[in-house]
C-alpha cells in the first residue's frame, strides 16, 4: 500500500524534523550492517512514497541515510566476496540486502533530480547541488548493476535507460566532465561521466563471466583506466562500443555504421589499451602489480593476471571469437555439483566400492555443443549452488564414463529460467589414489586424473582438493599395477573445493 503521510499541509514522516532524522539514524547498530541497512533501504523507500516534502529537504534526509549507510555498504560487500558457495542462505541474505539498498538510493537520486526537472517546491534552494544529485544518482545505479551481475542478470526494467537518462541530464546541462566532490573523503572526487564510463566499459567487458571476486577486480581495474577511455556521441575511428538508453539494454559491441538514435553515446578503451598491456607485462614478469596500480586487498598473481587478461580480450580492435562452432541440439546429461560430488560418482563406478551415501546428480537439457562445451538450460532446482568457476562432473545420457568441466557463464532470461555455458576439462576422467607422505601412517586420499595419456609436453592434468596442490612438493600416485612419481608443473584453476594442476610424469616406477 502506497504510504501518505500528509496531514494538510504538513509533511507527517518520521524524517521530516532534522532532530528526529538525525537520531534515529544515531540509533543504527553500528555493528550490525544488515539491520542497519535494511533500516535504511526502508527509510528510502518510505522517503520516496510520501508525498509534501521541499526538494531541499528531500535531499538532506537523502544526503543522510545515504551518509550512514556508506560504511555498512563496504562491509556488505566485503563479507558477500569472501564468502564459499556452501554459504547459501547466508550469500542470499547478503546479496538481497545489498540489491534492495542500491535500487532504493538510485530510486531517491533519480527522484531529486526529475522533481527539480519539474519545478517541485524547493527546486531553487538544491540549484547549485543538482549535479551532485547526478552523479550520486549514476553511482547508485551502477551499484544495482554491479549487484545484478553478481547474480548473473537479469536487469531490472528501466535500469539501463535511468543511468541514460541521468547522463542526458549531465550532458544537457554542461557538467558532465566537471569535477566534483559527490561525497566526502578521498573516494569522493568524481564526475558523471567518469562514472558513467565505468559502468558502461565493465559491462561492455562481460565481467559477468567471471566469479564474484573476479568482477571485484575487475570493477577495480576499469576504475583505474578510466581517465584514458574515450567517449562521445558519435561514431568515432576508436570506438568500440554503443550505448542507446532508449533500448534499456546494457552497451553492445559496435558493428557497422550504427542507425543514429537520440541520446546514443559511443565508446571504446583509448589509450588504456596500451596502458592495460602494460601493466599486464610487468605481472607476468614480477609476480605482482605496478606500484602504482592499485585495485584493491592484495591477490594471488594468477587471479589478477587471469582478470587483466580477460580485459584485454574484451578491449582489443578484434573481438573475442568463439574456438569453435556452436551447434544447436537437444540432449541431456547427468550433472554432479562440485569435486567431492564427483568422487561420489566415481567410487560409486567402482565395481567393489560400497557407496550409500544419496547421489546429487541432476538432468539437465543440452540446447547447443561445440568441440569445448555445452550450452545447458538448468532446472530452476539447481540455481542455488551455481556459480561461474563451479566445477562439475557429467555424463552424458546413454555413455558409461564421467567427464568434468567448468561453469562459465549463467544468464537468467526474462523468464528466470537459467542458461549456463560449460567449458569440457575432460571427457572421460579417471579416479587414482593420492599416496600418504612418506612417514605418515594415512591412506592416502582419491583425487581425479583427467587422461591417461600424457600431452605433448609430457604433462597431465590432475584435479585434487582444494589446497592440497604445493608447487615444491611431488606426490605419488598408485596406478593399478605400479605407481608413478607426479612432478609440479602449474595451477591451472582454483575453486572453493578444487586445486586443478598439471604434473610431469616421472618416467621410473616408485
Amino acid at each position: 500500500m502506497v504510504l501518505k503521510w500528509i496531514v494538510g499541509s504538513k509533511v507527517d514522516h518520521p524524517l521530516a524534523d532534522p532532530k528526529q532524522a538525525r537520531a534515529l539514524v544515531a540509533e543504527l547498530p553500528a555493528h550490525d550492517y544488515l539491520k542497519a541497512l535494511d533500516e535504511i533501504t526502508r527509510w528510502l523507500e518510505s522517503l520516496n512514497e510520501s508525498e509534501g516534502f521541499k526538494l531541499d529537504r528531500f535531499f538532506e534526509i537523502a544526503d543522510l541515510l545515504d551518509t550512514a549507510a556508506r560504511t555498512h555498504q563496504r562491509k556488505l560487500v566485503q563479507d558477500y566476496l569472501g564468502m564459499s558457495r556452501q554459504q547459501k542462505f547466508q550469500e542470499n541474505k547478503l546479496w538481497t540486502c545489498g540489491h534492495k539498498f542500491s535500487k532504493a538510493l538510485g530510486d531517491t537520486y533519480l527522484n531529486c533530480v526529475r522533481q527539480y526537472q519539474s519545478g517541485s517546491s524547493g527546486a531553487a534552494a538544491v540549484k547549485k547541488q543538482v549535479p551532485v544529485f547526478v552523479a550520486r544518482g549514476v553511482r547508485a545505479l551502477a551499484m544495482q548493476v554491479k549487484w545484478t551481475m553478481l547474480r548473473y542478470g537479469p536487469f531490472e526494467a528501466r535500469l539501463w535507460s535511468s543511468i541514460g537518462e541521468l547522463y542526458g541530464y549531465a550532458e544537457k546541462g554542461g557538467y558532465a566532465a566537471t569535477s566534483l566532490t559527490v561525497y566526502a573523503g578521498t573516494q569522493g572526487t568524481g564526475s558523471v561521466e567518469r562514472d558513467y564510463l565505468k559502468v558502461m566499459m565493465l559491462c561492455a567487458s562481460s565481467a559477468d563471466v567471471l566469479p564474484p571476486l573476479k568482477q571485484e577486480i575487475a570493477e577495480r581495474a576499469v576504475g583505474h583506466f578510466v581517465n584514458s577511455f574515450q567517449l562521445a556521441k558519435d561514431p568515432f575511428p576508436a570506438a568500440m562500443y554503443s550505448f542507446d538508453p532508449a533500448r534499456d539494454k546494457p552497451p553492445v559491441r559496435l558493428f557497422g555504421n550504427p542507425a543514429p538514435a537520440p541520446n546514443m553515446t559511443f565508446f571504446g578503451p583509448g589509450e588504456a589499451r596500451t596502458q592495460l598491456a602494460d601493466v599486464i607485462a610487468v605481472v607476468e614478469q614480477t609476480g605482482a602489480l605496478p606500484s602504482t596500480v592499485n585495485l584493491g586487498p592484495p591477490h594471488p598473481a594468477e587471479t589478477v593476471l587471469g582478470v587483466l587478461k580477460h580485459l584485454a580480450v574484451y578491449w582489443s580492435d578484434k573481438p573475442p571469437a568463439r574456438a569453435s562452432e556452436r551447434r544447436a541440439t537437444t540432449a541431456r546429461i547427468t550433472v554432479v555439483p562440485g569435486y567431492f560430488a564427483l568422487l561420489d560418482e566415481l567410487e560409486r563406478d567402482e565395481s567393489d566400492a560400497l557407496n550409500f551415501s544419496v547421489s546429487s546428480a541432476e538432468s539437465w537439457v543440452v540446447e547447443n555443443v561445440s568441440d569445448n562445451g555445452y550450452g545447458a538450460l538448468v532446472p530452476a532446482s539447481t540455481t542455488d549452488w551455481i556459480r561461474v568457476g563451479e566445477m562439475i562432473g557429467l555424463q552424458v545420457e546413454g555413455t558409461p564414463q564421467w567427464g568434468i568441466g567448468l561453469v562459465r557463464r549463467v544468464m537468467r532470461d526474462e523468464q528466470r529460467q537459467y542458461h549456463v555455458g560449460i567449458e569440457i576439462i575432460s571427457r572421460s576422467v579417471i579416479m587414482v589414489r593420492i599416496a600418504a607422505p612418506e612417514g605418515d601412517a594415512g591412506e592416502g586420499e582419491n583425487a581425479v586424473l583427467l587422461s591417461g595419456t600424457p600431452d605433448a609436453n609430457g604433462e597431465v592434468g590432475l584435479v585434487m582438493r582444494a589446497g592440497r596442490y604445493d608447487p615444491n612438493v611431488t606426490i605419488k600416485i598408485a596406478g593399478r599395477s605400479k605407481s608413478y612419481l607426479f612432478t609440479p608443473s602449474r595451477m591451472m584453476d582454483a575453486g572453493d573445493d578444487y586445486d586443478w594442476a598439471t604434473f610431469k610424469i616421472d618416467p621410473v616406477a616408485a
